[in-house]
């Protein structure tokens, strides 16, 4: 039976707004007048923690480099952990669709760039955390993240599974790269992150849905 591996944000959980949030109260505790706000803030946004410092250090002027970049980005996990999960929510159907998944026997796996402290903390407080006992990745636990596949392949094995044997669920160009790079069939979450905000198309996808619970109807007529 095929195992499935989730992306986390834009794929089981919308955290934009968090994302956002967290953004501009490191923006405002380092004195700067750029805010993140409204469709081009949220397309800022949801490309992490690292894309929302970028931007926010450009429009400043302030030159940065790795070193102070990683820096910054602490700044960044400290405000995200005051606002984790204040906004965030699960979308329409995961937690129904991922336990019919689970009754019918399918493995399922979680592989976000998300540092996985945050991401098992805000999977716990959504009552999620559950359904990846056996296979939780983060982009730090194997010290690499998407779209290198070696935090994919590493899900993947949690399951005892082969990349063949796999479908990655995902909404952005970074998780349809992974899949790419680890050979792993790949299907596009079309109401996500990457979608909604005009960065990911899904053109690489063996599947397109609409809704998460889609995933039912693909599993039984193509795995």
């Amino acid at each position: 039976m095929k195992a499935l591996v989730f992306d986390l944000d834009g794929t089981l959980v919308d955290t934009k707004y968090d994302m956002l949030d967290a953004g501009n109260l490191v923006f405002e505790s380092q004195g700067w007048s750029t805010r993140l706000k409204g469709f081009s803030g949220l397309q800022i946004a949801i490309q992490g923690g690292r894309a929302i410092l970028r931007y926010g250090l450009k429009e400043e002027g302030i030159t940065f480099n790795d070193k102070s970049l990683k820096d910054y980005y602490q700044l960044y996990l400290n405000s995200y952990n005051k606002v984790l999960d204040k906004a965030s929510r699960s979308y329409d159907g995961v937690f129904d669709t991922l336990s019919k998944l689970h009754l019918m026997g399918v493995r399922l796996g979680l592989c976000t760039n998300k540092p996985e402290k945050h991401a098992r903390e805000l999977l716990k407080r959504l009552e999620l955390i559950d359904f990846f006992r056996d296979s939780f990745i983060g982009s730090d636990t194997v010290g690499v993240s998407k779209p290198d596949p070696k935090p994919l392949l590493e899900a993947i094995y949690r399951l005892n599974k082969e990349p063949e044997d796999v479908f990655f669920v995902g909404d952005t160009n970074t998780d349809a790269d992974a899949a790419k790079n680890a050979k792993v069939d790949f299907i596009f979450c079309r109401y996500g992150h990457g979608s909604m905000y005009k960065l990911a198309k899904g053109e690489s996808a063996a599947f397109k849905i609409e809704a998460f619970t889609d995933l039912i109807n693909i599993y039984e007529d193509k795995s």
